[in-house]
């Protein structure tokens, strides 16, 4: 595939013009500078204040899926309580449950972290010597999530702290026994059975949230804070990163998510140049190339990435801007271009594909205008063109298919669903699947 961008880059090897700011150690100088300016370094530590720019937004239908998986032996409600003394003698209830939690997102009075398991269970009501009658009930647990982050690891876990669970909504009938209208003793029930269940259960371990496989492992990406949002059905599990960001980057995730979806990934489209600038930093995409588009330390051509943008049309598809310059053995000077970047769903595999177009030469000062005359040389640089698009494209890929998910004792499949992009936020929609551990 030709690209029209060829027609100026080429001509850089032309006759070496009279202007100084085409000289070749001048426009090498500016090189250098524009490099400095790009390479910044990564934070010290991942901010742990927002704005956000990247987050995780779970469904109530997307954490049922989730504890199913966790609670595969055992659903955590189990335990024996005094009942008081009957005619038969002193009785106890034994209960346990006879359905799998169902979360609910719902708002809890004091614990904005809170999530609410739904459940049935069966009591079983017995004197020292007979089994006296037996009934049923549900349950509403408020269970606290927690978030634990391993820095050094880069980890962050998502935990559901049912040693710290309370009992909100609850029914009871048993042996005449109604809680409904025996309050008194259906309040010292309650509260027997809270302390019971925070004896028996300490913690699930829901989600565990690694980084980016990207680069040389040095850009990290760790979960900062944990938003409930009973409002939008939905938890929001957001994240930072030490990439050096602008200012204003940073996500708005108080919407819902569409109906039937599960689980989204979100971006903030701002965070994809500091990301290739890092990875032009390390050498993942190549900065400087010989005469052939080899990368090449010592050679006299130069990349610079200057935007990556969301298309402002409101198609899944990136705008980049970058530079060519040629700084040595010649007239000096830089083409500038523009290359749409296109954001597709694999049939194959569901990531998302990151597909370069061809690059458009933007005229301009300080493009190297002169330059555009030499059209007989259209071809000379398209080997470094070509290696540069394929190597943005691949670094991009890896950043926008972020699925380090895990469950503890389980494998995650995941299937992509779609992707949307405006200017404000990437969003692709997960499904998975989870699987036992062989």
């Amino acid at each position: 595939m030709t690209t029209a961008v060829a027609v100026s880059l080429a001509g850089l090897a032309g006759c070496r013009g009279k202007d100084i700011s085409f000289d070749c150690a001048n426009q090498r100088e500016k090189f250098d500078d524009r490099t400095s300016t790009e390479e910044l370094p990564l934070a010290a530590e991942v901010p742990s204040k927002g704005p956000y720019p990247v987050a995780m937004q779970i469904t109530s239908e997307g954490i049922n899926k989730l504890l199913a998986n966790v609670i595969d032996e055992g659903v955590p409600f189990t335990g024996t309580v005094p009942f008081g003394v009957l005619p038969q003698g002193p009785a106890d209830a034994s209960f346990e449950p006879t359905s799998v939690p169902e979360l609910r997102l719902a708002a809890v009075p004091g614990c904005p972290e809170c999530v609410v398991f739904h459940l049935d269970f069966g009591v079983q009501l017995s004197s020292p010597d007979m089994n006296l009658s037996s009934g049923v009930g549900f349950v509403d647990l408020n269970v606290p999530l927690r978030l634990d982050v391993d820095e050094k690891a880069g980890i962050s876990r998502l935990v559901a702290d049912y040693g710290s669970a309370t009992i909100g909504d609850w029914y009871l009938s048993v042996f005449g026994f109604d809680s409904e209208t025996h309050t008194m003793l259906a309040g010292a029930l309650k509260l027997l059975m809270a302390e019971q269940i925070a004896e028996s259960y300490d913690e699930l371990l829901l989600l565990e949230i690694g980084s980016w496989q990207v680069g040389e492992g040095a850009v990290s990406l760790l979960v900062r804070d944990l938003v409930v949002s009973p409002e939008a059905d939905k938890i929001v599990l957001a994240m930072h990163t030490n990439l050096p960001l602008a200012g204003g980057v940073g996500l708005d995730f108080s919407e819902p998510l569409p109906e039937g979806s599960v689980l989204a990934v979100s971006m903030d489209p701002g965070l994809l140049l500091p990301m290739a600038h890092q990875m032009l930093a390390e050498g993942n995409i190549a900065r400087v190339y010989d005469a052939e588009g080899n990368p090449d330390p010592h050679g006299i051509y130069g990349v610079t990435l200057e935007k990556v943008d969301a298309n402002a049309q409101g198609n899944e598809t990136l705008d980049s801007t970058f530079r060519v310059w040629r700084v040595d053995e010649g007239y000096c000077g830089f083409a500038e271009a523009v290359m749409p970047l296109g954001l597709a769903v694999s049939p194959n595999d569901g990531s998302i594909v990151v597909t370069p177009g061809d690059a458009v030469l933007i005229a301009g000062e300080g493009s190297g205008a002169a330059a555009l005359e030499e059209k007989e040389l259209v071809n000379e640089n398209q080997d470094l063109i070509n290696r540069f698009r394929a190597d943005l494209a691949a670094q991009l890929s890896d950043t926008l298919n972020f699925s380090a998910l895990d469950i503890e004792g389980s494998n995650l499949v995941f299937t992509n669903e779609g992707i949307d992009l405006t200017v404000d936020e990437m969003r692709t929609y997960l499904n998975f699947t989870v699987y036992a551990d062989a």
